[in-house]
């Protein structure tokens, strides 16, 4: 009867131990489900694991399905932290046979027990492992990892303990894949929208270039020039700009008044940054100024971006911002291709006008000109007056034909002077309205002497039939600059009076050596001596010979004068006062002059 009663009051127990493990599965499946966070869901697992069975401590290792060993993904109850970098291949320890065989097992101590591969026995033996318990995690019969749950002391684990642990592995499997996807996939929903929200962003960004695109070609629509379509781009997106033709001279620049960007452009594309013909060049520049507001300024974005057409670099376009510029590359390639339009129709103009201009003054210097009437009519269709003064001017090109650039030049001079221009002998003729022909000579040679050029004017003359004979006239003067060693110079050919008909033709050296021959032995005592007999020379003809008005004019005592003439006697002869000796040498002491500079 005893026995029986034994054996019903086991029975009975054994239920209870059952219910409530069915309890506590229960309640750990609710845990489980409450969460959706893959950490939360391991950690709340191996909690539960070390509660339910009664462990020191309860670890998840997983499969790393790339290396294909195991890794601890995370504990509860370990005290060393080596414990936490374990790592395991397949097939050793505990671990490994539970892979092998996808089933439980179990040591009441693990160090002891040979039947397993001992490979980390330094971190058990560090955290003081003995008995483990271990079940397979698996998805569709492929092994995921392993759950286990130890002591640091030994024991044995019950079936119903080994069950528990299965059961929660079991469990494991299914929580951790639902969590696992459901953090992937707020993954996926956060780089959607973060997407949606660079999608919108661009999309904003399109609507907005596409609106500035669209108001910059408005402008080349309404013929507006290329240095308004530089400002315009400006007050649209800010920053400077700076536009420069294809050899590198600034058209014009934009940007707020003082702003320091505006050099910064200028300095990159002047350095040569830009100095490839294709694609964008970008430079970040520090900046030393200050802003109005006390800031430093840090850094500026400066992108240089070619104006051409196929393979022709028509110039480059030149843009700064201290702000973002996101997308600026794409509007900056349409405002340069914008700008390579209007330039191409403005050299097409140009080319017109050119062409115009170049008949015109060809008519005019032809034997027998066209109707004089309808020569100005027609150049007023260039808006060039030919009703008021007019200055001839002749360009001598420094080598045997006139180069592309010596003749761009030129024609910029006569465009911008409102002139006409057109091919001459070994050069270029131009007809400019004005009164001074010093002033055009100067500003002409400032210009074209760079190209190696000498200029000469004549005139002025209010008579278009008059103009060949000046464009002769001051070719003459040009070539008399050349003879006289000042090639690249300018002069009218009042400033070089009769010498620039009688010398223009006279090769320099020989010019030079006339001037040499007379005047080099008093040279020769000028510098031996440290006087200025050549000056007082020149001074002495210039006063016909008077010696009173040439000490009036040299600020010295008469007979000073008279001494020095006897000083020359001695130098030069007797004879060289009179006659052909007396032309001679006033002829040398004049070129002498002219070599250096033209007379005011």
């Amino acid at each position: 009867m005893v026995d029986s009663r034994n054996e019903v009051s086991g029975e009975i127990a054994r239920l209870r131990r059952h219910t409530l493990l069915q309890r506590e599965l229960i309640e750990t499946a609710g845990e489980l489900s409450s969460t959706t966070d893959e950490d939360t869901v391991i950690h709340t697992l191996i909690r539960r694991a070390r509660q339910l069975i009664g462990t020191d401590l309860a670890y998840l290792m997983l499969v790393d399905p790339d290396r294909g060993d195991t890794y601890m993904r995370a504990s509860d109850g370990a005290i060393g932290p080596a414990f936490d970098t374990i790592r395991l291949g397949r097939g050793f320890g505990l671990g490994g046979q539970v892979a092998q065989s996808m089933a439980p097992r179990w040591t009441r101590n693990y160090l002891r027990d040979q039947q397993y591969t001992h490979v980390i026995d330094p971190i058990v033996v560090e955290e003081g492992v003995m008995a483990i318990l271990g079940a397979p995690v698996e998805k569709h019969g492929q092994l995921t990892g392993v759950l286990f749950v130890s002591d640091r002391s030994e024991r044995d684990f019950t079936d119903d303990e080994v069950m528990l642990l299965t059961l929660l592995a079991e469990h494991a499997s299914v929580t951790i894949t639902a969590a696992a996807r459901h953090t992937a996939l707020v993954a996926d929903l956060a780089a959607s929208r973060a997407q949606l929200g660079e999608a919108t962003r661009s999309n904003r960004r399109w609507r907005t270039t596409v609106e500035l695109l669209k108001e910059l070609t408005t402008l080349v629509r309404e013929d507006t020039d290329a240095p308004a379509l530089v400002h315009h781009l400006v007050s649209l997106i800010g920053g400077a700009a700076a536009l420069y033709d294809d050899r590198r001279r600034l058209i014009d620049a934009a940007g707020e008044p003082g702003d320091s960007l505006v050099d910064v452009v200028r300095r990159v594309v002047d350095e040569g940054t830009a100095s490839s013909p294709v694609g964008h060049t970008r430079v970040a520049v520090s900046l030393a100024s200050t802003t109005a507001d006390g800031r430093e300024d840090a850094v500026a974005t400066v992108f240089c971006t070619p104006v051409s057409v196929g393979s022709e670099t028509l110039g480059v376009l030149g843009y700064a911002s201290r702000a973002e510029t996101e997308d600026i590359e794409e509007v900056l390639d349409h405002a340069s291709a914008l700008i390579a339009l209007i330039l191409l129709g403005q050299r097409a103009r140009d080319e017109a006008d050119n062409r115009l201009r170049g008949e015109l003054l060809a008519e005019i210097l032809a034997p027998t000109p066209n109707d004089l009437d309808t020569i100005e009519r027609r150049a007023g269709l260039v808006d060039v007056d030919l009703s008021g003064d007019l200055i001839a001017v002749a360009v001598i090109a420094a080598e045997q034909s006139v180069s592309q650039a010596l003749r761009a030049e030129t024609t910029a001079v006569a465009r911008e002077l409102s002139g006409l221009v057109t091919s001459y002998s070994d050069g270029m003729a131009l007809l400019i309205p004005g009164a001074d022909p010093r002033v055009i000579a100067r500003a002409a040679a400032v210009r074209l002497g760079q190209h190696g050029a000498t200029v000469g004017t004549s005139g002025p003359t209010d008579r278009i039939d008059e103009v060949a004979g000046n464009v002769d006239a001051a070719r003459s003067a040009a070539r008399l600059l050349v003879a006289l060693g000042r090639a690249g110079d300018g002069a009218a050919t009042s400033e070089l009076g009769m010498y620039g008909a009688l010398f223009s033709d006279v090769r320099p050296t020989t010019l030079m050596a006339f001037v040499d021959q007379c005047l080099d032995p008093v040279r020769t005592y000028d510098r031996d001596h440290g006087t200025e007999i050549v000056h007082m020379l020149r001074v002495y003809f210039e006063c016909e010979q008077s010696a009173s008005a040439t000490a009036e004019e040299l600020f010295v005592h008469v007979n000073t004068v008279y001494q020095r003439l006897d000083r020359v006697d001695r130098i030069l002869g007797p004879d060289w006062r009179t006659g052909d000796r007396s032309l001679e040498i006033q002829l040398a002491l004049r070129l002498k002059a002219l070599s250096t500079s033209a007379e005011n």
